[in-house]
């Protein structure tokens, strides 16, 4: 048997959305699975294959993995999240056990210790996380900007950066941004989702493990958009409304970190109706 599983990035958190939002977006990683030792074999794959049958049953036999790696690695866009769910999928394909929904859900979540990135890598769209997953779609108007730094985060480093307590005022505010958000994204709503993507929860701490975030979210701004901190970073991003271009954003959002010499990749992104493909290949 031979598969090949293609797997989208995510953007989570979107701002005020902290460990509850996540977005599939059109960026993948693609891993070609079959039978057979030999060649390069991502460790999250197989050891997520392993860990679905230790704990679904079946046994998975010795894996050739080949991956069309498109995703950076440690930059807030779910890297790790595609190989947790090509690993799900690839176990469910080699042992023939179609798993419940739910039941993939709750694995991924323990795997992989994000939802916000796993759910929408698996689902595709908009992913609120919640005790459970509601998956919907955003306006079809909305075009994203993203632009990675050179710079790597650890998502470790950036839990660390957190205070152990906020105000109650912060948290409130999140709450009412996260609504506006919600609904501006749904509807096409510009003025909602650049008033819901401001978050008083963990931008402001992880900033200064990534370098220069408001210069660079002043430039999303002054172009119209509405930028937020993907996951942990490095990668920043940003919701740009129809008739925008998303490139320029990309690239304006890159100048501060350029200006200090770093590398970055500007992309031009839309939102992923579709989650996570198996083809069963000859």
């Amino acid at each position: 048997m031979s598969l090949r599983i293609e797997v989208p990035a995510t953007l989570a958190n979107l701002g005020s959305g902290y460990d509850a939002l996540g977005l599939a977006v059109s960026l993948s990683n693609v891993f070609h699975v079959s039978e057979g030792d030999g060649g390069p074999v991502p460790d999250l794959v197989a050891l997520t294959a392993n860990q679905a049958a230790g704990r679904f049953g079946g046994e998975v036999p010795p894996l050739r993995v080949v991956q069309e790696e498109r995703v950076p690695r440690s930059r807030g866009m779910g890297s790790s999240a595609t190989a947790r769910v090509a690993g799900l999928l690839a176990y469910q394909w080699m042992c023939d056990n179609e798993l419940h929904p739910d039941e993939q859900l709750a694995f991924l979540a323990e795997a992989e210790g994000h939802p916000d990135n796993a759910w929408p890598a698996l689902l595709g769209g908009l992913v609120l996380c919640g005790g459970i997953a509601k998956r919907v779609e955003i306006h079809p108007g909305w075009s994203i900007a993203a632009c990675s730094p050179s710079v790597e985060v650890s998502t470790p480093a950036a839990r660390a950066a957190l205070p152990a307590q906020v105000p109650h005022a912060d948290a409130v505010a999140n709450v009412r941004a996260v609504t506006l958000l919600l609904a501006g994204l749904l509807d096409g709503d510009v003025e909602a989702v650049r008033a819901g993507v401001a978050d008083r929860l963990h931008q402001a701490w992880r900033a200064p493990l990534i370098g220069p975030v408001e210069a660079s979210f002043a430039a999303a701004r002054q172009l119209g958009a509405a930028p937020f901190i993907s996951g942990s970073g490095s990668t920043l991003a940003a919701f740009v409304p129809e008739g925008g271009d998303a490139q320029s954003v990309a690239r304006a959002m890159a100048g501060p970190f350029e200006a200090l010499g770093q590398t970055v990749e500007a992309r031009a992104l839309h939102a992923r109706t579709m989650g996570a493909v198996v083809a069963d290949l000859p």
